[in-house]
C-alpha cells in the first residue's frame, strides 16, 4: 500500500495550483467560444474545463484563447437561457459577436424584442445600431404578457405604451353634431308642418359655418337650444 505523505499531498496540491495558474493566465477571460462558420459552435467554461453544459473536455485540445471568442460572464449567463425557438446560435464577426446582449428591442414606439441568439440565420435581422439592449427577464415578461411598451431612455427600461388620444377638429365635431341635430329638428318639426324655431335655425347655422370652415375661430362648439 502506497502512503502519501503530508509532504507529496502539498507538491500535488503546488503543481494543481500552478497548471490552475497557468491555464488562468492563458485563458484570461475564463468563458470562451468556439468559432465555426461563422458562429459559436461550443461555449467553453475554460478555467473548470467544462462545456456550458456541464461535460468535461480536453484543455489539450483547445486552441489559443486568440482563436476563440472571449465571453464575459454576464454572456455566459445569458447563453444558459432557453431559447424560445429552440435554437442558440450566437453569430460572431471576426472574433466579437455579433449581438452581444442578446436581448434586444426596436427603437420603434411600440417596440418589438428579439432574442437574437435565437435565430436560425441573420438575413432578416435588424442591425443592432437600430436597437436598445434589454435585460433577460424583460424579453421574457414581454412573451408571458404581450402588450405594447417601449424604451424608456431615461430609465433604460421597457415601459408600457399608452397611445395618445387624438383629438377630433373641432369642424369633424361639428359636421357630426349638424347631422345629428338636422335630423332631429326635422323629425320634431319638418315632418309636421311646424316652423323650425329661431334658434334652432341660428344655432344650426352657427354649426354649419364651423363645419364648413366659414367659421375659423371659434374653439367651442355652441350649446343646443333647451328643447
Amino acid at each position: 500500500m502506497t502512503t502519501v505523505t503530508a509532504a507529496t499531498a502539498t507538491a500535488v496540491t503546488a503543481t494543481t495550483a500552478t497548471a490552475a495558474q497557468a491555464i488562468q493566465a492563458a485563458y484570461p477571460a475564463q468563458y470562451y467560444g468556439v468559432i465555426a462558420s461563422g458562429k459559436i459552435s461550443a461555449l467553453l467554461d475554460v478555467w473548470a474545463a467544462e462545456t456550458i453544459n456541464g461535460t468535461g473536455f480536453d484543455l489539450l485540445s483547445l486552441p489559443a484563447a486568440s482563436s476563440l471568442v472571449a465571453l464575459t460572464a454576464e454572456q455566459w449567463a445569458l447563453a444558459k437561457v432557453s431559447s424560445i425557438s429552440g435554437m442558440l446560435n450566437v453569430f460572431v464577426s471576426g472574433s466579437s459577436i455579433e449581438y452581444p446582449a442578446r436581448f434586444y428591442c426596436t427603437k420603434t414606439t411600440p417596440c418589438a424584442v428579439y432574442d437574437l441568439w435565437g435565430f436560425g440565420d441573420l438575413d432578416n435581422a435588424p442591425a443592432v445600431a437600430d436597437l436598445y439592449a434589454i435585460t433577460a427577464s424583460e424579453y421574457a415578461d414581454r412573451l408571458a404578457n404581450p402588450r405594447a411598451q417601449y424604451y424608456d431612455t431615461s430609465t433604460g427600461k421597457l415601459d408600457n405604451y399608452v397611445a395618445p388620444v387624438v383629438p377630433v377638429p373641432l369642424k369633424t365635431q361639428a359636421a357630426t353634431l349638424l347631422a345629428q341635430q338636422q335630423t332631429y329638428v326635422m323629425q320634431t318639426y319638418t315632418l309636421y308642418g311646424d316652423v323650425t324655431p329661431p334658434d334652432w335655425l341660428s344655432y344650426l347655422k352657427t354649426l354649419r359655418a364651423i363645419a364648413n370652415g366659414t367659421d375659423s375661430t371659434s374653439t367651442t362648439l355652441p350649446t343646443a337650444p333647451a328643447s
